[in-house]
């Protein structure tokens, strides 16, 4: 029988890693995934076979320019199951992965309520996995874009908990939570009206994201961006943030995020 080592363990963190830098690109990281992937089905370790799938369902459905992500339709049946198994061996970890990966890709796609589900059903679990403030920070994002959609403020304080964690964490790491924590302080500057710091904020945001090399974040600050300006009136700024967020999709890979945004733009 085969057994899994740390270094296996520490792989499928890895894994992970890999999503949160975005210094690989989706193809690459995903052939990555499926070699792992077919090692541990080959010596039937399949709780970590499990493992993989959250983070390689959210690549494929970034990857891939054919049709709806299956996430967003709720036809993803294979990962519903391996969910069902893990609430009923009660494997919070992997019930975890699938609700943080899922809060991603939905906020990815712009469906904040089906991303904010998944934040609320994690938190259900007791289990939280923080990946270096990607979590929270997602998780912000998706309550953020709720205020802005419902003006309830039950959202604005949920988001002031997730901004208060990434504070944190860029007091340890600047080089990965900075430009997190600068766009949801340009996102919160947005919501209170606050136009001017809200500009600057988007902007630092964008530079800290290309400085610190995310390039992934750096894409979806300029969309967030462009939206803010767009809903100022300032067209041409918001033309020339879209440009740099599908330009920047593309170098990541997410070439249905590209389709998906060329559809909705409304310039």
């Amino acid at each position: 029988m085969h057994t899994c080592t740390n270094v296996q363990c520490i792989y499928v963190l890895g894994g992970a890693d890999n999503f949160i830098s975005g210094q690989l690109s989706l193809a690459a990281f995903k052939k990555h995934l499926k070699v792992f992937g077919e090692q541990m089905f080959e010596h039937k370790q399949m709780v970590f076979h499990h493992l993989l799938r959250p983070i390689e369902q959210a690549v494929s459905n970034l990857l891939f320019s054919t049709g709806e992500p299956l996430l967003l339709i709720g036809r993803d049946k294979e990962q519903e199951c391996i969910l069902n198994k893990a609430i009923e061996q009660n494997n919070s970890f992997l019930a975890a992965q699938i609700f943080i990966f899922g809060c991603v890709e939905a906020y990815i796609y712009g469906d904040y309520e089906l991303a904010v589900n998944f934040a609320q059903k994690r938190h259900e679990t007791g289990f939280d996995v923080p990946f270096y403030g990607m979590t929270d920070f997602f998780d912000c994002l998706s309550f953020l874009a709720m205020a802005h959609q419902s003006g309830d403020q039950k959202w604005i304080l949920s988001a002031n908990k997730s901004i208060s964690n990434i504070d944190n964490f860029a007091k340890i790491c600047p080089s990965n939570c900075e430009h997190k924590l600068l766009l949801l302080q340009a996102e919160m500057k947005s919501i209170m009206g606050e136009v001017e710091e809200a500009s600057s904020k988007y902007e630092l945001a964008i530079s800290a994201a290309e400085r610190n090399e995310f390039i992934h974040e750096q894409a979806i600050a300029n969309e967030r961006a462009a939206e803010f300006f767009l809903r100022n009136g300032d067209s041409s700024r918001a033309a020339h943030h879209y440009g740099e967020a599908q330009s920047l999709f593309l170098r990541w890979g997410a070439q249905r995020k590209v389709d998906d945004l060329l559809m909705s733009i409304a310039l």
